[in-house]
């Protein structure tokens, strides 16, 4: 076969189900290799929204995305999905389609260096230079992807190596580290547990499962450990957990930032302690003891001090903790079964003994009746009837979405409502850039509806998020994905007025535009448009919207002025 077929034939033994793409001439003997495959083709409209929906796929089913773009200005536009996937630590491969061989280094149309423009973000660059190579550099391409710190892989195919026959045949996928925990790093961590007063997990990065989730949530509550989450990964754990004090970073709630900077023993779990959840490392920094187990051995990123190091996934961690490998007479195995809040006053969170040297329950409980507090209170009364009340109206469908919705965004101040009011159920229920790119929330919509179809999909933007990739809304609709998009329109780019008005107060510059009709948009390509006008139907809207049968949009306009929920 050819090599392009190969490919093709390599990514089905992978167990690939989707590859995310913008077609162009220089990949199509691999677009004809999936006119025959069980691989489904989802066309998008710009390379940067199928890199974003691959990127969305990978954050929301631990599996790496695919996307495929031309050369030249396709991967300058996939760009965007390569440096988000590096800084958020998401498997993703791009296939980039090349010049032919014998024309490299003659500035041939469209031409340009793989290694040069994408080797100091992707974790590594390959070009199919043989067509008998195939197989194994996509077998290499997706191990490297997954593996260790995740990460972002190009795959360079030039047009001619493409078309070459090859003898070769697909090769069997390489399997993924799982490092265990040994016995006596569960013993140390267990004793950090016992001897601290305020222990506090930090959960975040890859790799969540429902069961790691809730296994590692039971042992902190029978050992009186809160748990945060890192920035825009907060769904890591169940929000009704009641061991649960909030998200970090941008728009967290004071008290999750004080819980953070309250604790004497941090345990950082698939994460590292960086600047967005310390604030720019303002608190939070320099706890009595910091372990950190996560699959990458390197630990990137990581700032302050750091007294253990775990090499782990969140899945072995929560095995290896759940097994009572390593336990005291403080840490019986049977005790992480037990519910702190049934423990009697002076009982060691539920485990049936006097309460040791080491933490309560109760240090971190204050924390979280005060987040649940700010989770579900509206403070102080609408500011203005021109435009929609985004507290009011947050916090009235927060009792109306199901459980399992899935919540897509990019970045902007528009997604503070969602984040205080609406809660999540656990891993799987976000997917948003942590990298503070722009455009994600409508092509990860579609992502996430083909990745989860049996969950509802409601992605947010503003109206200048909207517009960078909004266009994946024909995506939407092609693909007939029931999947709702709340378009915040307030006219302005909102975060940046909000450092105008700090840093140079009474001087706006280059931050205000004018909008579209966005549902007569949404009208136009086929699906369905509301416009809300009023705070008290904006629940109803929603819903009328998420029981349509197809894309729809809710065009909400907000006061420009107001750029964070009320506090």
């Amino acid at each position: 076969m050819s090599a392009g077929h190969l490919i093709v034939r390599q990514l089905e033994a992978e167990g690939v189900q989707r590859i995310y793409t913008v077609p162009g001439e220089s990949f199509l003997d691999v677009l004809d290799g999936l006119y025959d495959s069980p691989i489904h083709s989802v066309v998008c409209r710009q390379e940067g929204g199928a890199g974003y929906a691959a990127l969305a796929e990978a954050r929301l089913t631990n599996r790496p995305g695919i996307a495929m773009v031309t050369r030249g200005p396709g991967a300058s536009n996939a760009m965007i999905s390569i440096h988000t996937a590096h800084q958020d630590a998401t498997a993703l491969v791009l296939f980039v389609g090349l010049i032919p061989t014998e024309q490299r280094g003659r500035e041939a149309f469209q031409e340009f260096d793989p290694h040069a423009w994408f080797g100091s973000t992707a974790k590594k660059v390959l070009i199919l230079d043989h067509p008998d190579s195939a197989a194994r550099i996509v077998a290499d391409a997706l191990h490297t992807a997954a593996s260790g710190r995740p990460g972002p892989v190009v795959v360079g195919l030039p047009e001619d190596t493409l078309l070459e026959q090859t003898a070769s045949a697909p090769v069997p996928p390489r399997p993924l580290p799982a490092p265990v925990p040994a016995p006596q790093e569960i013993a140390a961590l267990e004793a950090a547990v016992a001897s601290a007063q305020r222990p506090l997990l930090v959960v975040g990065g890859q790799g969540w499962t429902d069961q790691a989730s809730t296994a590692l949530a039971d042992w902190a509550q029978a050992r009186g450990v809160g748990i945060v989450a890192d920035f825009r990964a907060h769904d890591a754990v169940d929000h009704a957990h009641g061991t649960f004090l909030g998200p970090l970073g941008y728009s967290s709630f004071a008290g999750t930032r004080e819980a953070l900077a309250d604790a004497d023993l941090q345990i950082l779990v698939g994460c590292v302690r960086g600047d967005i959840m310390t604030g720019s490392y303002a608190f939070g920094t320099e706890p009595s003891h910091t372990i950190v187990a996560g699959p990458d051995p390197d630990a990137h990123g990581h700032f302050g001090p750091l007294d253990q190091q775990i090499v782990a996934t969140p899945q072995t961690l929560a095995a290896a903790l759940a097994a009572g490998r390593g336990q005291t007479t403080e840490t019986a195995p049977e005790a992480a079964a037990a519910p702190a809040a049934a423990a009697p006053a002076g009982d060691a969170a539920g485990t049936g003994q006097s309460e040791p040297a080491g933490a309560s329950a109760a240090w971190y409980q204050p924390y979280r009746q005060r987040y649940t507090d700010w989770r579900t209170t509206v403070v102080g009364a609408e500011r203005s009837e021109e435009f929609l009340d985004r507290d009011r109206a947050y916090r009235d469908a927060a009792d109306v979405l199901p459980r399992d919705v899935v919540v897509t965004y990019g970045a902007g101040n528009y997604s503070a409502w969602a984040l205080r009011y609406w809660p999540l159920q656990g891993p799987g229920s976000v997917a948003a850039p942590r990298n503070g790119a722009m455009g994600m929330g409508m092509p990860a919509a579609v992502a996430a509806k083909l990745a989860l179809p049996d969950r509802p999909v409601i992605a947010l933007a503003g109206d200048g998020c909207f517009l960078m990739n909004g266009q994946e809304f024909a995506t939407a609709v092609h693909e007939g994905l029931n999947l709702t998009i709340i378009v915040d329109d307030n006219t302005v780019y909102g975060t940046i007025v909000g450092h105008q008005v700090r840093e140079y107060p009474g001087r706006p510059s280059a931050t205000t535009f004018t909008n579209p009709d966005f549902a007569a948009l949404a009208d136009s390509y086929g699906g369905r448009g509301f416009s809300v006008t009023r705070t008290e139907d904006f629940v109803p809207m929603l819903q009328e919207a998420m029981a349509h049968d197809g894309p729809a949009l809710l065009h909400i306009r907000t006061d420009p002025e107001v750029r964070l929920p009320r506090t």
